[in-house]
């Protein structure tokens, strides 16, 4: 063991002894102490080296004729001394001759160049300290109190600012465009040129004009025309013009004569100076109707339809101005204009609603509870029996309902029935057809039943279903032939054919301009003959051709 604490090993050598991880630090190695007087040799000789580095530089700067003076470095280390103590050793002696001179760090390298010493050495001599001097305000000012201006850098950090500040540093930097010269054979000075857009042109954004801008303009023009006409009219004396007022009468101003008058009266003579037995013979008790003319300005357009709104649309409606009403209904009650309205009692709500009242009696409050419920349901049933249509409003509605505009074209169907002799289906037909507005003819023959019949689409369709489907023709030909008993009725092929036969057929559907009749009705022909001479009376004799072409081809 050594007298510093280390372990010493068997050879001699000294180790360093393990510290324990809760031991507290070794000091470190205190330096040996120097004698002063191996200190002042040192700072004498390197203020030496300093002086000699001195020299040469100033001997440079004079060969050069720069006025420099450089500053005495045995003075400038005198001094440092003084006040800083004892010359240091190492980095402190360097940044000390640093300080004191200038030079020191420059004269302690041997790689200084001549040129870059004296540019650090110019750097140096020309750089002075400006103090920073503010306003009351805080704002900078110079060495004279002048405000000084500080132009603040804009930094863009978005792209689109990015890309401005790059378009705008182009456009300083590209040269100016030179002018054509319009001096050229070949150029026309009439003829300019149209410079392109710039690119950081805004786009303007749409404008609409209101529909009806230009018709009004259009008929206050025409209005002012035609008023200039009537005011120069006035002035030539024309006509009834010269009647008019000199000047426009005022709204609430009550004239002493009107101006139809004071042709009769007289200029400058009232109601009162007026004398019956000078009336002229041309004023009379009758009364002169003028004859109505039409504006002198175009009518306007008719406003746009009302837009048809969806099921779901209308209820929203409908149920937005309910609420509306309950809104304004509370608004008045609670400004006490109306009385609040009855809670709705029912038997499940009534011990909710009317709490100590319905404990202490409850056979009255459920006697007012059942009054009110039967009072709301007579206001229910009174409501519904209001807004009820009468027979005639019924018919009415159903009548409008089924009216179509056949003015334009009329839809056409042609029947061949097989059996017409039974009231019943007659009147099944007549009716349904004047229910559907429709028009046409039932021809009754030996030869061909035919029912011709005119309307819209919709009583054609409906039409339709009720002469192929609804009617049963077969019962009328087993009503017919009940009395006749015949032992092959049983034949099985002889009901098929029966049966298919006694069913009307459409033989023909399409549209005309017009209607060729005024109602329905039945019409009986006893031949061929006279119901084809029926049908070519009003042009249409294919009608019944079709028929019988269609009846012998089956046939």
């Amino acid at each position: 063991m050594s007298a510093n604490g280390e372990a010493s090993k068997p050879n001699g050598t000294a180790t360093r002894k393990r510290r324990r991880w809760d031991s507290k630090p070794a000091a470190p190695p205190s330096a040996p102490p120097v004698a002063a007087s191996s200190m002042d040799a040192a700072a004498k000789l390197k203020a030496q080296q300093a002086e000699l580095i001195r020299r040469q530089i100033a001997k440079r700067l004079e060969s050069l004729k720069l006025p420099v003076k450089l500053p005495n470095t045995a003075t400038a280390a005198a001094t440092a001394a003084a006040t800083n103590g004892p010359p240091m050793s190492g980095f402190g002696a360097r940044s000390a001759r640093s300080a004191a001179g200038g030079v020191g760090g420059m004269g302690g390298s041997s790689r200084f160049s001549s040129l870059g010493g004296i540019s650090s050495i110019n750097a140096m001599a020309a750089k002075k300290w400006i103090p920073l001097k503010l306003d009351a305000k805080g704002r900078q000012i110079d060495e004279h109190g002048n405000v000084i201006k500080m132009g603040r850098e804009t930094t863009a950090t978005l792209k689109v600012n990015q890309k401005r500040l790059q378009q705008e540093q182009t456009k300083l930097s590209q040269p100016n465009k030179p002018q054509p010269n319009r001096q050229l054979k070949h150029l026309d000075p009439r003829i300019t040129v149209a410079e392109k857009r710039s690119v950081n042109r805004r786009r303007k954004a749409l404008s609409f004009i209101k529909q009806g801008k230009f018709t009004r303009k259009a008929q206050a023009l025409r209005m002012e025309q035609i008023s200039q006409q009537l005011r120069q009219d006035r002035v030539k004396g024309k006509g009834e013009a010269s009647v008019m007022p000199t000047r426009p009468i005022q709204v609430g101003e009550v004239p002493e004569t009107e101006w139809w008058d004071q042709k009769v009266l007289g200029v400058g003579k009232s109601y009162n100076d007026f004398n019956q037995d000078q009336v002229p013979k041309t004023v009379t008790i009758k009364v002169h109707h003028p004859v109505p003319l039409a504006p002198p300005c175009e009518e306007e357009p008719p406003g746009p339809r009302p837009l048809m709104l969806t099921k779901k649309e209308r209820k929203k409606i409908r149920r937005i101005s309910k609420l509306e009403k309950e809104r304004e209904r509370q608004d008045l009650v609670s400004a006490g204009l109306a009385p609040p309205k009855e809670p709705r009692l029912k038997l499940s709500n009534m011990m909710a609603i009317l709490m100590d009242e319905a404990v202490s009696d409850p056979s009255a409050v459920e006697a007012k509870v059942r009054a009110q419920m039967a009072k709301r349901a007579q206001a229910h049933l009174e409501h519904n029996a209001s807004r009820k249509l009468s027979k005639a409003a019924k018919s009415e509605k159903l009548r409008k309902k089924l009216q179509e505009d056949t003015t334009v074209k009329s839809h056409v169907t042609i029947y061949s029935t097989p059996d017409l002799s039974s009231k019943q289906i007659r009147f099944k037909i007549d009716a349904n057809a004047n229910q559907y507005n429709m028009t046409g003819i039932g021809v009754i023959s030996d030869v061909c039943n035919v029912v011709v019949l005119e309307g819209g689409p919709k009583g054609t369709k409906k039409f339709k279903g009720i002469m192929l489907r609804r009617i049963k023709w077969q019962q009328n030909a087993n009503a017919i032939d009940e009395d006749d008993e015949d032992e092959d009725d049983s034949d099985e092929e002889y009901e098929m054919e029966t049966s298919s036969k006694q069913k009307a057929k459409l033989i023909w559907e399409g549209v005309q301009h017009q209607r060729k009749f005024l109602n329905f009705r039945f019409e009986t022909c006893r031949s061929e003959t006279a119901a084809r001479k029926f049908f070519a009376d009003r042009g249409l004799e294919h009608y019944w051709d079709q028929c019988l072409n269609e009846k012998f081809s089956k046939d």
